[in-house]
C-alpha cells in the first residue's frame, strides 16, 4: 500500500494543485534550460561522483566539497542514511516528514516520538531535550518543520546540538525549506552547515526539489564531516543516482541566491495575507515560515475543495495529525471529527481562487 503524499494531481482531471510545497514561480528558465542542454549529453553516464556539482554546492553553502553527498531528492539520502548507519533508536518530533519513519524501520530502527502540542501551535521547545535518552541513537528534525511549517527557535537548536554532541547521538537536520525563510523567521534560527565543520554527530540534508520546482527532475544532498559516514552511505547507494539533467539543473541553481530570496519575500507577504483571511473565514491556522501552511477544517473539507477543482493536504495520516479527539471515540463521533489540511502558498491570484472555495466550504462545512 502506498504512503500518501500530496501532489497527486494524476488521480484527478486538470486539478489545481495546492497540496504539494513547490514554488508557486515554476521552474526558473536557467534551471530548465540547463536540464535541457543537458538531455543531449544524456548518452553518457554521469560522472559518479558528481565533482563540478559538488563544487558548486560547496560554493554556495561556503562548506568543502568533500562534506557533500548528492541523492535523487532528500528523500533517498534519508534512506541511505539510516542502511548505512542501521540506528537502534531514533527519536522524531511529530508531525514530521513520514519518509524519517519510513526510512528508519526499513533499516530495522525503533522509533520513539516526542509528540508537538497542538496548543503550543505545534512548535518545538526546551522539553524536547529530556526525550533524548541514553537508548537514543538519532534524532531527525525538519528546520523548518514540514507539515507544520514551524522553525526551530536558535536558542532551542543550540541546546539540542550541544545534548546530542554530549549524548553521541547523530543530528539530522532537514532544511529542505530552510530557504523559503525570511525576515523575523530566519532570523530567530540558524542553519546548521556551519556547525557540520565543528560537530561530526551533524548531518544537515537539504533539497532543490521545491524552491526550484523541480520534483519530476529531484536532487537533493547532504552536508557531513563524518568521511566514514558518507563513505557508508556511498556504499548502499545505487551509481550514477542523480541524472545528467538533474544534476546539470541542480549546479545551475547551485551558482544563484537571487531568484530564491525573491521568492521568499514573495511568499512571506503572500502566506501572511493567506493566513489573516482564513481565519477571518473561522479556521484555525497556524504560524508558518514556509510556503505552506496547517490548518484544522471539517472532515468533508478536502472532497470539498476537490470537487471544486482544488487539491488540497488531507494531513491524518501524520503521526500527531490524526482526527481531533479520534483515537478512542465511538465510530460516529470519529468520523465527524475536525482534520488538519495543509496548502501550499501561492500566487496572489491563485491564493484568492482557493480562498473563495474555502469561503465556502466553511459554510457548507462548518
Amino acid at each position: 500500500m502506498f504512503h500518501k503524499h500530496g501532489g497527486d494531481i494524476y488521480s484527478y482531471n486538470g486539478i489545481r494543485d495546492f497540496s504539494a510545497n513547490i514554488n508557486f514561480r515554476g521552474m526558473p528558465a536557467f534551471v530548465a534550460e540547463a536540464a535541457v542542454r543537458a538531455v543531449a549529453d544524456s548518452v553518457h553516464y554521469p560522472d559518479p561522483q558528481y565533482r563540478a556539482l559538488r563544487l558548486a554546492l560547496a560554493a554556495r553553502e561556503g562548506t568543502a566539497d568533500g562534506r557533500i553527498i548528492c541523492g535523487n531528492g532528500a528523500a533517498e539520502l534519508m534512506f541511505a542514511l539510516a542502511a548505512a548507519r542501521k540506528p537502534r533508536r531514533a527519536l522524531l518530533a511529530v508531525p514530521s516528514f513520514f519518509e524519517y519513519e519510513q526510512a528508519l524501520t526499513s533499516a530495522g530502527c525503533g522509533i520513539d516520538y516526542f509528540y508537538l502540542r497542538r496548543e503550543q501551535g505545534f512548535a518545538l521547545g526546551e522539553a524536547f531535550m529530556d526525550a533524548v535518552s541514553d537508548e537514543t541513537d538519532v534524532v531527525v528534525l525538519g528546520n523548518p518543520n514540514n507539515p507544520t511549517g514551524q522553525t526551530i527557535g536558535e536558542k532551542t537548536l543550540r541546546r539540542i546540538l550541544d545534548v546530542c554532541v554530549q549524548k553521541r547521538v547523530l543530528l539530522v537536520l532537514d532544511e529542505s525549506f530552510f530557504d523559503f525563510l525570511y525576515g523575523p523567521d530566519r532570523e530567530g534560527t540558524f542553519s546548521g552547515v556551519p556547525d557540520t565543520g565543528t560537530y561530526e554527530n551533524l548531518f544537515v540534508l537539504k533539497s532543490f526539489t521545491k524552491m526550484y520546482a523541480m520534483p519530476g527532475l529531484r536532487f537533493g544532498y547532504g552536508i557531513c564531516a563524518d568521511e566514514a559516514l558518507l563513505a557508508a552511505m556511498r556504499e548502499v547507494m545505487q551509481p550514477w543516482n542523480v541524472s545528467l539533467p538533474a544534476a546539470a539543473a541542480a549546479q545551475a541553481a547551485a551558482a544563484e541566491t537571487g531568484f530564491a530570496k525573491e521568492t521568499a519575500r514573495l511568499i512571506a507577504e503572500n502566506r501572511l495575507e493567506m493566513k489573516a483571511q482564513m481565519e477571518r473565514s473561522g479556521y484555525q491556522v497556524f504560524s508558518s515560515g514556509a510556503n505552506f501552511l496547517l490548518f484544522a477544517g471539517a472532515p468533508e473539507l478536502g472532497d470539498y475543495c476537490a470537487e471544486q477543482g482544488f487539491l488540497i493536504r488531507d494531513c491524518s495520516n501524520f503521526p500527531g495529525l490524526e482526527p481531533e479527539g479520534a483515537k478512542g471515540l465511538p465510530g460516529e463521533e470519529m468520523r465527524t471529527a475536525q482534520r488538519f489540511y495543509r496548502i501550499c502558498v501561492r500566487s496572489r491570484e491563485e491564493n484568492a481562487a482557493l480562498m473563495e472555495v474555502l469561503r465556502a466550504g466553511k459554510t457548507a462545512h462548518p
